[in-house]
Formats: structure tokens, sequence, C-alpha cells
């Protein structure tokens, strides 16, 4: 595994990176999701089960060997969004998750942390296959792989639908092929 303290990547993006989450950024990530939970309920399965700060840290608060967990963040301090990169030992592939405080929509962010997150994964994992699933009412999030080259392989088949707010919404797949040769 690589040390938690090895990976910072900077986007082009004004004063942007992503940086592992550490115990320290918990209180700040809490604060994040609090002050953004209705809009993230909107999109994102399994928010109301996280109800305290200790709900949120074994959430999304821990890398582990396979699975790491990224805040994004500006100007050196502010955290804005977080991302999750993990990896299929089994299949040499690896997906993400992501979400970004409604008031940092629409500036290219996100698109540039999942850029660079795709980058790592292909150049340090040599992982073979890319993908994230979104749902399908969820246009913003599905707007990231589609700017950033992803096919659209339609409804998952193996997680064809995805309860969200008592209602069954499709789940999307896009995936992207390692072409970075070796």
């Amino acid at each position: 595994m690589i040390s938690s303290t090895e990976i910072h990547l900077n986007l082009p993006n004004r004063e942007a990176y992503l940086e592992l989450i550490q115990p320290e950024h918990i209180d700040q990530l809490y604060q994040l999701f609090e002050s953004n939970r209705k809009y993230l309920q909107k999109n994102i399965p399994g928010i109301d089960s996280l109800q305290t700060r200790d709900d949120l840290q074994r959430r999304w608060g821990t890398s582990k060997e396979n699975s790491l967990q990224f805040g994004l963040w500006l100007n050196k301090n502010q955290l804005i969004g977080r991302c999750r990169l993990t990896r299929d030992v089994n299949t040499c592939s690896a997906d993400i998750g992501y979400w970004i405080s409604e008031s940092f929509q629409g500036q290219g962010l996100m698109t540039s942390a999942v850029e660079q997150l795709i980058k790592f994964a292909f150049e340090k994992w040599n992982i073979k296959r890319m993908e994230i699933h979104c749902g399908g009412n969820n246009l913003k999030s599905r707007a990231i792989p589609e700017r950033l080259g992803f096919s659209n392989e339609g409804i998952s088949q193996m997680y064809p639908s995805i309860l969200l707010n008592g209602q069954m919404l499709e789940s999307i797949v896009y995936s992207k092929n390692n072409s970075i040769e070796k």
C-alpha cells in the first residue's frame, strides 16, 4: 500500500488539489457534509444512515489498502469535496465515486479531480479499466465521465437499480480502458 502521506495530486484549476483524508480532517469533512446534506440526499444513496461524525468517518474517513478516500481541497485549507478510488486487484480494474459542495459545482474542479485519479490509477496501480457508476437521473455527475471520454455502457448488469429516497433509479456504468503504454 502507498503511504498515506505520499499522495498529493495537484489540479490545474486554481489552487486545487487532492489529498488523502486524514483523521484530523474528519471534523471539516463532517461540516462540509452537513452543510450539503439536503443536496447530497438527492443523488447519493445511504445519506440518511450518516447521522454522526463517527458514521461519516466509518464510511468516508478511512483509506484501506484498495480503497483510498481523498479530500478535494482549495487554497491549502478549504475542503470542498470528496472522492473515493477503489481497486479490484482480481480484475485489474478500479472505480471512482465523488461529490462536491453544491456551491463549487460548474467550475471544472471535480472533472479535473477525477481526471487526476484516473491518471494515478492507470500509472501507479497499473489498472486496465476504470469505471464510474452514476444514478440515471444525476446529470451533473454523468457529465464528468462523458467529458473525460468514458464509454456509456448503459444500465449496470450487476446493480441495475439503486434505491434513492424511496424510488428505484437506474444505475448507469461508464468505463474507460487504460491506453497508457508501459
